[in-house]
């Protein structure tokens, strides 16, 4: 008989076996089955693991006896580190990973982080940590993790750390049992990713109700860093079919120094897999900082707009907008499928139109001009005299991509 999934649990046995093996028999009693993975490295551990300290040392490249002789945490973490990873990628190879808890302070938290890169999204992911507090972005990266801040430290059980405990796996348990651990439902319909961002939701919103009428699945991203970052994910892992970039803010952000970016590889996943794509360069006028006095220094002189108390953001120069269009040209030229741009004529935001605060015609002429410039000849440009909210411009980009799809699509069947 096949075993079913089972719930992983990988941390430092050396100080967190008393923790660790509290979920593990709260989990065993809820009938799931559990492997715990030791990462330790110098004490010794009073919890008996599935794959062993050694094990994970060597899988990393690294000797666990040279390890515990030098003490360096600074090369040792990353060893384990690897050693997880390549251990719970072989476990996802042959389906073995229903789940994934982690428990402790800040270097068990960063074993779990180690463990979310490596799991794909819609596999139920939990950390209980005294780190879920404040700025959690390096442990949970752009994946779908679910956060419990232990409030008090994880050293030791007492009544409060177990009613905590006791939560998570309840609440791990009932994931699991929602998802059947699997990394995602099947898809019947071809899906759609589309960026939106407060500045340009009305557009995203109109792009929304035209794709659905097609029977097309839509997943909306976020285009604040992570959410750039997600879809790039989503589109290599194949649960994307095509995009309608309606936002690449992101880029100005990661230009210019906001902090929104999504790292120097936006734009290159559904060019790399050949993916129809149709860019509308929303929210180029502005680049993001967080409340106003955090805005750095050398900007003192920049124009600004309050969009949120917590959310500051900049008008992009000439000279930024030249770049960033120099950037999107780039990635485009090298995409291997079809790719379709539509400039919208008066304005790239809610706040860039006519009357608006970021509202700037000769700005954004050097933008349209410098990208139109550099693009292949092959790339159809449309430039569209209407907002990038308004209808014209969506009705124009979803038809242009649509068209694509279905040209694609009868490609790829031989029609």
């Amino acid at each position: 008989m096949t075993k079913p999934a089972a719930i992983v649990i990988a941390g430092t046995l050396d100080t967190k076996s008393e923790e660790i093996g509290f979920v593990r028999r709260a989990l065993e009693r809820r009938g799931r089955r559990v492997l715990v993975i030791d990462c330790g490295i110098l004490g010794t551990p009073t919890l008996e693991a599935h794959f062993d300290r050694e094990v994970v040392a060597q899988a990393g490249g690294g000797d666990l006896a040279s390890m515990r002789q030098s003490r360096d945490r600074e090369t040792a973490i990353p060893i384990m580190n690897g050693g997880l990873e390549l251990i719970l990628s072989g476990l996802l190879a042959d389906n073995e990973v229903a789940g994934y808890i982690g428990v402790g302070g800040g270097t068990n938290a960063a074993f779990a982080a180690a463990a979310f890169r490596v799991i794909p999204f819609g596999i139920p992911k939990v950390l209980v940590s005294t780190i879920a507090c404040g700025n959690t972005r390096p442990f949970v990266g752009i994946k779908d993790v679910v956060l419990i801040h232990s409030v008090v430290d994880i050293l030791g059980l007492n009544s409060f750390l177990c009613s905590v405990l006791d939560r998570a796996v309840a609440a791990l348990d009932a994931m699991i049992a929602v998802s059947g651990g699997q990394k995602s439902a099947a898809r019947d319909k071809r899906c759609v990713a589309v960026t939106s961002f407060g500045s340009t939701t009305e557009g995203a919103t109109h792009a929304l109700q035209i794709l659905q009428a097609q029977e097309l699945e839509v997943l909306g991203f976020h285009a604040r860093g992570v959410g750039g970052e997600a879809m790039e994910a989503f589109v290599r892992e194949g649960r994307i079919d095509a995009v309608l970039d309606l936002t690449t803010t992101e880029i100005a952000d990661e230009i210019v120094g906001g902090i929104c970016s999504a790292g120097p590889n936006r734009l290159e996943a559904a060019g790399n897999l050949g993916l129809a794509q149709v860019i509308l360069p929303g929210a180029i006028d502005m680049v993001n900082f967080g409340p106003k006095i955090t805005v750095p220094e050398r900007f003192r002189d920049r124009h600004f707009v309050s969009h949120t108390p917590l959310a500051t953001l900049m008008r992009t120069t000439e000279a930024e907008n030249i770049e960033i269009a120099s950037f999107i040209a780039r990635k485009l030229n090298e995409a291997r499928g079809p790719v379709a741009v539509v400039l919208p004529m008066r304005g790239f935001s809610a706040y860039d139109r006519e009357g608006g605060p970021f509202f700037d015609p000769k700005i954004d002429a050097a933008f349209c001009n410098t990208l139109v410039a550099q693009l292949k000849p092959s790339i159809p440009v449309r430039r569209i005299d209407a907002h990038i909210n308004e209808r014209p411009v969506i009705e124009a980009a979803t038809a242009l991509l649509t068209r694509m799809m279905a040209h694609s699509n009868a490609e790829g069947t031989g029609q």
